[in-house]
């Protein structure tokens, strides 16, 4: 129930913080690794449809407290999304 809850607040989360961009969808998953706590997510972000063709960016990491600084710092660096 942890990582479930995890990822639903996560998923509000970047959703609010990525609203002024305008995405189609936003995808979050989180996974286990199963060696203690940890979990990784997976984020993607689309614009301009909802296919693959339209995604703009793939973040995967360790959760962590940076997991979202970590993915506005590798949005700011996509030159279509200024």
């Amino acid at each position: 129930m942890k990582m479930y809850r995890q990822e639903k607040l996560l998923d509000k989360l970047l959703k609010f913080r990525f609203k002024k961009h305008g995405f189609d969808l936003i995808k979050v998953e989180c996974y286990d690794r199963f060696d203690g706590d940890n979990f990784m997510c997976r984020l993607e972000v689309f614009k301009g449809g909802t296919s693959i063709e339209h995604r703009v960016m793939k973040h995967e990491g360790q959760l962590t407290e940076s997991f979202v600084t970590d993915a506005e710092e590798k949005l700011k660096g996509i030159p279509t999304i200024e």
